[in-house]
């Protein structure tokens, strides 16, 4: 049964847990954006976890296509809106608070956030960096891992050890062949467009159809 994040987060400040809903909604968003499409809302309240125990797979429940030539800076805006939420979700503070006070006082969250994503936060709030946080994550890894090659040499065992225990703790987080079964519909234009406008239209139509009976009457 899915739970609603605002939900979920209320009764969970894991930061194991949350560092990997981060990846997975990341991640999530990522695909919407290979796509062709973006995300209408980042409010907690309006994105489901389908599955708590997995953290997978997000489901965004307003999704838009935007023109061609909007949607670099659509999925800009989507970067920066998900690293917003997710430090005000950290922060407890995401009700009021504002981007100008948060990118003008960042260095006040540096106890909320996670001291290993820090940078990744300063670089989206702050300097206005495109980056996915998955993304982020998985480069972060990889480096991590080189480091300790260097340091201890490929064959020893605490390389891989190491390195699958990365990898399943974060950068394997998330479910994708469920993900693309969810996101199917935009996939398909035709369906897509079914998908997210039948209830838009249906409520247009039901509106004519009232109209037209108080006319009569």
């Amino acid at each position: 049964m899915g739970v609603k994040l605002k939900e979920w987060v209320s009764y969970n400040h894991n930061e194991d847990k949350m560092r990997k809903l981060n990846y997975n909604m990341s991640k999530t968003m990522r695909y919407v954006h290979s796509k062709g499409y973006c995300i209408k809302t980042f409010n907690p309240k309006e994105i489901e976890i389908l599955n708590p125990e997995t953290l997978s797979p997000i489901q965004y429940n307003t999704v838009i296509k935007p023109k061609p030539k909007e949607l670099e800076d659509k999925k800009r805006e989507d970067i920066y809106n998900l690293a917003f939420m997710q430090i005000g979700l950290y922060s407890d503070m995401l009700d009021n608070l504002k981007p100008s006070f948060l990118k003008e006082n960042f260095e006040e969250f540096k106890f909320c956030i996670p001291e290993q994503d820090y940078p990744y936060y300063e670089g989206i709030i702050v300097r206005n960096a495109n980056v996915y946080y998955h993304e982020y994550i998985d480069e972060k890894t990889k480096r991590d891992i080189k480091k300790l090659q260097e340091d201890v040499g490929t064959s020893n065992s605490k390389v891989s050890s190491f390195q699958k225990s990365k990898s399943t703790a974060i950068g394997k987080a998330m479910a994708d062949k469920e993900t693309k079964k969810l996101y199917s519909p935009i996939d398909k234009p035709e369906a897509a467009f079914v998908s997210f406008l039948i209830l838009p239209i249906a409520m247009i139509l039901l509106g004519i159809i009232l109209s037209i009976v108080a006319l009569i009457s």
